[in-house]
């Protein structure tokens, strides 16, 4: 048989491409080394326990956002029903519990609560990944227009500058004295890599604000 495209790794990236192709009548070849596709989308059984090996919640489905019209496309929509998560994430760090909530706003409070010594490195944090954020969707799809544009970034993206010149560890270590500060901070990087001083802040920071601004989702 011939096929227009063949997927190596049946992945939720592969999944998606394939399902994506096959919509827009493409003959794909899909192939998974597994027993079942599916990667970090997956499950297993240790004796009476199934455990799912996936990402517990998500975040990007804004309406009109890309993850949203994707599953829209594909028609998951009408198959999945998804739920708000109440706050970002939970953390005990130094025996006493954190709850990061939803929303820059509250985010920021609840941080200046805990650490009211580090206002100002918690506000220029809270500041730097919002902007990054803000400043990446801003940037033009064209890339002739993103070359003509970047002898300006650090006018027009000096977030976005900033983010890529550190690691999570090094801009921490920076701007924040207090460790356990630092530790609820990253408390989530696990989602991203798991030495914040190897995983750039850039890399860290866009998918962070993304779940702070519009919350997780199961």
């Amino acid at each position: 048989m011939r096929y227009n495209t063949i997927i190596i790794g049946g992945g939720l990236a592969g999944l998606t491409a394939g399902a994506t192709l096959t919509k827009f009548g493409k003959k794909v070849l899909l192939l998974e080394q597994h027993y079942k596709p599916g990667g970090c989308a997956t499950t297993f059984k240790r004796g009476d326990f199934i455990i799912e090996v996936g990402l517990h919640e998500m975040s990007g489905l804004v309406e009109n956002g890309n993850v949203r019209n994707v599953f829209k496309m594909l028609d998951v929509d009408k198959h999945v029903e998804f739920l708000q998560v109440p706050e970002f994430y939970g953390v005990v760090s130094d025996g006493e519990d954190f709850v990061f909530p939803h929303g820059f706003d509250a985010a920021t409070q609840a941080l200046l609560d805990k650490y009211p010594e580090e206002e100002k490195g918690i506000k220029k944090f809270i500041k730097l990944i919002q902007g990054i954020r803000k400043e990446a969707h801003s940037l033009p799809r064209s890339p002739l227009k993103r070359k003509l544009i970047y002898p300006l970034m650090p006018l027009l993206c000096p977030n976005l500058v900033s983010a890529t010149k550190h690691t999570v560890g090094s801009w921490l270590d920076k701007h924040i004295n207090n460790e356990n500060a630092k530790l609820d901070l990253v408390a989530h990087i696990a989602y991203w890599g798991d030495d914040p001083y190897t995983l750039s802040m850039f890399y860290f920071g866009l998918p962070f604000s993304g779940f702070i601004e519009r919350g997780g989702i199961l």
